[in-house]
């Protein structure tokens, strides 16, 4: 049996990208000769975005040759169960705490989204799953430090003891920010992240994976979703003396910039000799003539007058210290200071 999973796909009624994206992946569904095409949770932004476009999808499913395996996720938690068709080729696995099939020898189990901990639904669940498909936060120390800020981590929250064992793939859905791939013992769990770059967190290239299950066999492939863009973050700092420089170097970063597979997130923060005004209406002009490249870009310009943090007494003294350093040098002790002086000052 060959799986493709993907998960949080957020489709909107207004976003008409997300929908060509998900489209795209139909098409590579029936290219490939996917059995079943796995979506882990939050296939539509909202309930709303759900019954607006509960035919469109139920088409663009019934257009496809193979099976789709749904679960709901936080997003979407209830657009999904018997009052709801989405076609004949669509299993929602919505029964609670967890909802067990079998398909062709493949033993799946999905455990829809629900407001308890992960540990409390998968008490009593079977054992020798093959394929585990849920939708929460993984509280794995390699990674869930860079995402603690986001709010979507306190949704039913899983923990790496809970997965050792507990299926041969598990099929996750929820962060949507990148690709994760995990092992824990003999259980291989996945994040794909969300196909379409649904917000500037989206940093890197968008993937769904490809599960091939023969009998003993299992293997995994991670494929591109290459007609959908990703976030490019750059932050920039600037200092007095260098406002041209630094201007440079942002329109060199756009320049450069592939439009076609990326989108440029750009923070501008520091301190000019020049007035506010006129240092972010020189940035804001040259990024006009060429944001207009990109599907979407986005700039926030957050400097403030080089007199601002003149009038602080341990800045006063740290600038008359560095006086008698040759311009180079005291350049660069700006440079790794500044940042450090507009932390511990604002």
């Amino acid at each position: 049996m060959k799986l493709l999973h993907t998960a949080d796909v957020h489709l909107k009624k207004d976003d008409k990208k997300r929908l060509e994206i998900f489209e795209w992946m139909l098409d590579k569904a029936g290219e490939m000769k996917v059995d079943c095409f796995v979506i882990a949770g939050d296939l539509f932004e909202s309930d709303t975005d759900a019954t607006q476009l509960r035919q469109t999808v139920r088409k663009m499913f019934e257009s496809v040759k193979c099976t789709f395996l749904i679960i709901p996720g936080n997003h979407d938690l209830h657009s999904f169960g018997p009052n709801y068709d989405y076609g004949e080729n669509v299993v929602q696995l919505t029964e609670e705490p967890f909802h067990f099939i079998e398909r062709d020898g493949v033993r799946i189990c999905g455990v829809p989204y629900q407001e308890k901990k992960f540990s409390d639904c998968i008490r009593n669940i079977p054992k020798d799953i093959d394929i585990l498909i849920a939708h929460g936060t993984l509280y794995d120390q390699s990674f869930i430090f860079s995402v603690l800020e986001d709010i979507e981590t306190e949704y039913m929250p899983i923990y790496p003891t809970h997965l050792d064992g507990i299926a041969r793939y598990v099929a996750l859905g929820h962060l949507h920010s990148r690709n994760i791939e995990l092992q824990y013992g003999g259980t291989q769990v996945v994040y794909p992240g969300s196909p379409s770059a649904i917000d500037t967190k989206c940093v890197d290239a968008r993937y769904f994976h490809l599960i091939d299950v023969d009998g003993s066999d299992l293997k995994v492939s991670k494929c591109l979703v290459d007609i959908a863009p990703h976030w490019v973050e750059r932050d920039f700092f600037v200092f007095p003396d260098v406002e041209n420089e630094m201007i440079i170097k942002i329109e060199s970063f756009l320049a450069e910039t592939d439009d076609s597979t990326t989108m440029p997130s750009i923070v501008v923060r520091g301190y000019t000799a020049a007035s506010e005004k006129e240092f972010k209406y020189r940035v804001q002009s040259m990024y006009t003539q060429y944001c207009k490249r990109f599907q979407d870009s986005r700039i926030e310009i957050d400097t403030q007058s080089w007199d601002m943090i003149m009038k602080n007494r341990m800045v006063q003294r740290f600038m008359s210290k560095t006086q008698e350093l040759d311009d180079r040098l005291r350049t660069k002790v700006f440079e790794i200071t500044f940042p450090i002086f507009d932390k511990v000052l604002r």
